[in-house]
């Protein structure tokens, strides 16, 4: 693993949100470097269409808090919206980001040079601000770890401009990390440092589905069974066509939704008119293999698009270290895993896929999906992103410590 480097880590979520690969990596990375976490930079619109972004504007100025030994969290104030649509606004955002980067470097003491690794193709003009002001730091790497076809996604962003932010830093960047294939294959002809390393899972964590002693958590049990459920943050990306097919196909099914429904992106009245769809909200994390146990089938269920085309979800390998079937919609990604788990080309055929995947498991079937989660660890993962940092180094002639 990486070892003796200080890392900025520009996110695109807060520390405290459900965790992510962000979250698995960093929290990995920071065992044996030091990592400055930079929250999600957040427009001075925000708190209007997610109330609990009101907190941000308590904060005039930023923050670092120590999260454990080698991690710190940079919370910046709100920024000026629509920097997604316009490149003058963004670079005066990043402008001001740079300065708060800068700021905390300097508190936590961090060596001269330093990776810089973002998840926001935006953050192309703050690597310039960081890499243009430096007297003394600056970035010695810089990763793109792209997990998303950002242009793709709704609201306040035109994707002209987010596609020419991603251009731009895919150009520059060091190293590129993509979790899928397919992003990997739209970004080689810019850069030909592009690396796909896919999602994985907290193996051990959700193994613990697999103890006949782990009791399923009073709400599920309280819905009869055979219950197929859909774990994580439900947005636009959800296929309620699919949801409500197996509703109707058949009545004893129970689909349970367990996670937050994100604002403003679902028609939870859609899915309230179902009398078998069931909306359980947010769980805590270390309570997921409970809830999980209790299913009799894992659904990802998303729409086919652009986005998702590009999309390997960290809920598959989390599904399947729990030993249950598993049935997935609109993510081509997955389609390699035919056989293990079912694969639907549209609403009509998950309740098919449903029914065989009911009808064929087996303690044999069980011990085969577990065995190629153990395969798919983000410790692994962790090494494997560490051996391409190590590489990108030498290509710029620099030895890592080990």
């Amino acid at each position: 693993m990486l070892r003796g480097k200080d890392i900025v880590c520009i996110s695109s979520l807060d520390w405290d949100a459900m965790w992510t690969s962000k979250h698995q990596i960093m929290h990995r990375l920071a065992q044996a470097n030091r990592v400055l976490y930079m929250e999600e930079p957040v427009t001075m619109l925000a708190p209007f269409k997610v109330p609990r972004r009101w907190r941000r504007w308590a904060a005039a100025t930023p923050t670092v808090r120590r999260i454990d030994a080698g991690l710190w969290t940079l919370t910046p104030p709100p920024v000026l919206p629509f920097g997604n649509m316009r490149p003058n606004v963004n670079a005066v955002n990043q402008a001001v980001l740079a300065r708060y980067v800068e700021w905390a470097m300097d508190r936590l003491y961090f060596d001269e040079e330093y990776i810089f690794w973002t998840y926001l193709p935006a953050a192309a003009a703050l690597l310039d601000r960081l890499c243009g002001r430096a007297k003394v730091r600056r970035p010695s790497l810089a990763v793109y770890h792209c997990a998303d076809e950002y242009s793709e996604f709704p609201g306040f962003i035109s994707p002209t401009v987010v596609k020419g932010y991603d251009d731009e830093l895919t150009r520059r960047a060091d190293l590129v990390i993509t979790t899928a294939d397919n992003l990997r294959l739209s970004r080689e002809a810019l850069n030909p440092n592009v690396r796909t390393v896919y999602n994985a899972a907290d193996v051990e964590v959700f193994n613990r589905a697999l103890d006949p002693d782990l009791a399923i958590p009073a709400d599920l049990a309280a819905i009869p069974a055979p219950r197929l459920g859909v774990v994580g943050l439900h947005d636009f990306r959800l296929d309620l066509d699919a949801l409500e097919a197996l509703g109707r196909s058949d009545p004893s099914w129970q689909i349970v939704l367990i996670g937050p429904l994100k604002t403003g992106q679902i028609d939870e009245g859609r899915l309230r008119k179902q009398p078998n769809i069931h909306l359980l909200g947010q769980k805590a994390r270390q309570d997921l293999p409970a809830y999980i146990k209790g299913l009799a089938v894992a659904l990802v269920p998303y729409t086919a698009s652009e986005l998702t085309r590009n999309i390997f979800p960290l809920k598959l390998f989390e599904y399947l270290a729990a030993g249950v079937p598993v049935v997935v919609g609109g993510l081509p990604e997955l389609e390699r895993f035919a056989g293990i788990i079912g694969v639907a080309g549209g609403p009509e055929d998950y309740p098919r896929l449903v029914r065989e995947a009911l009808a064929g498991d087996s303690p044999e079937k069980r011990a085969e999906r577990v065995a190629l989660a153990a395969e798919n660890t983000w410790d692994h993962r962790v090494e494997e992103i560490s051996a391409h940092v190590e590489e990108a180094f030498a290509r710029r002639g620099r030895a890592v410590e080990r």
